[in-house]
């Protein structure tokens, strides 16, 4: 029925447009009062009336300038109300980290002496001071946090029951402490240092005396790093993603004692020690009978000892998997292959724990160039200091686990082909 209903098309029954008014906005009073006393000439205007043009005048200017001005500065730089609670959210986490040391150990990345200990050093030795509501131990754990797990700023914030402000703050007097505590820990070896040969390569039957020139491992790994658009080019690597290329030095302690730091990750390892040497005055370069073991993306040069190389008709096996999961060494240069293999992946043992540890060199980056430059710095020393210590970690035990079960396997492989 309602489609049979009489559509009314009587114009003088129609809404006119000019009668829909809305009621004036104050705004819109004031706007219109002021026009009409600024069109009429000063001297004419009464006293009254002139007071009434400045106050209306003032309530304007305070509408449009003054009251948008404040709500900016309160939304982006007011900071936030200061905590009234005394650091609950810390004192909770605390509580908790000195009763559960595996809750202590996820979260801090290493046990509670041991942070106790780095904490300490930090406040006496780097200059990292308590405020009067922060202490040394919840800016440290807010830092760890944050490298430990790659967690956004404001999250870390929430579960410590601060403002962002607040950990972002803390967050970069940390680094700056730990930085300090990186240049200590990493220790360039000096030429004499050099010469001496490691205690525990000489009780090891499948390198000695075969490499009793060695003096560590060398390598590079890839940080992944957050850049402008314009530079992705620069920092674009074979795996498809921007990083910095690092390349760092490792004795047989799992220990950094160099570290090469910021170069691009387009460029190829071999112009990367080319920078190092020849921009690093203080670069360890190993004596003439002493060498340090690279893998087949260095040169094979004075210093510097490389595998043997697949050519066009032979092809040589390198990397410890393939002798897992293949036949044993089918010569003497598959073997030297083998024990070279197996003595240079200490550094590949300790690139592992390293990003194992601290999640921020590998997850999504959050933070710019700079910044995680530093970070690389700083979690670097936190390696070598954790290692240092001698307090135990979970990580450090693990790798050593495996790398007893490979050394085995490989002290049975040697022993068939030296039987040959």
């Amino acid at each position: 029925m309602s489609s049979n209903r009489r559509r009314n098309t009587n114009p003088s029954r129609r809404a006119n447009p000019s009668e829909i008014t809305t009621p004036p906005t104050e705004t819109t009073v004031r706007a219109f009062r002021i026009c009409q006393l600024r069109s009429q000439d000063p001297n004419n205007l009464s006293y009254e009336e002139r007071v009434e043009l400045w106050n209306l005048e003032n309530e304007q200017f305070e509408e449009l300038v003054i009251q948008p001005a404040l709500a900016y500065y309160d939304r982006y730089f007011q900071r936030a109300p200061a905590q009234t609670d005394g650091g609950l959210g810390w004192r909770n986490i605390w509580h908790r980290l000195q009763h559960d040391v595996a809750a202590c150990l996820q979260l801090l990345r290493m046990s509670l002496p041991c942070f106790t200990t780095l904490c300490n050093m930090l406040q006496t030795n780097y200059g990292l001071q308590p405020t009067l509501n922060i202490s040394i131990e919840e800016s440290v754990a807010m830092f760890l946090q944050i490298c430990g797990h790659n967690e956004v700023q404001k999250d870390v914030g929430l579960r410590f029951g601060r403002n962002q402000e607040t950990v972002q703050r803390k967050f970069r007097e940390v680094l700056t402490a730990t930085e300090l505590l990186a240049c200590d820990y990493i220790r360039t070896p000096t030429r004499q240092e050099l010469y001496r040969i490691p205690e525990r390569l000489q009780v090891d039957r499948r390198y000695w005396p075969y490499f009793s020139g060695f003096v560590g491992a060398m390598d590079e790994t890839h940080v992944c790093v957050k850049v402008k658009p314009g530079l992705q080019g620069m920092y674009w690597n074979r795996h498809d993603n921007a990083s910095l290329n690092i390349m760092a030095i490792c004795d047989l302690n799992m220990l950094f004692t160099y570290i090469w730091n910021g170069t691009p990750g387009s460029c190829h390892d071999t112009d990367v020690l080319q920078m190092a040497q020849q921009s690093e005055t203080e670069f360890p370069l190993p004596p003439s009978d002493k060498y340090y073991l690279v893998d087949s993306g260095y040169p094979n040069k004075q210093g510097f000892l490389a595998p043997y190389r697949s050519s066009r008709n032979r092809v040589m096996r390198y990397h410890m998997s393939q002798f897992h999961s293949g036949p044993p060494p089918r010569n003497k240069h598959e073997l030297f292959n083998q024990c070279h293999a197996s003595l240079c992946s200490v550094i590949e043992r300790t690139f592992g724990v390293w990003k194992k540890k601290w999640r921020i060199l590998s997850d999504f980056p959050r933070y710019n160039v700079q910044i995680q430059k530093r970070v690389v710095m700083a979690t670097v020393g936190l390696h070598n200091f954790i290692r240092i210590s001698n307090f135990s970690n979970a990580d450090f035990a693990d790798v050593m686990t495996e790398t007893n079960n490979n050394q085995n396997l490989s002290m049975i492989l040697v022993t068939w082909m030296q039987q040959r």
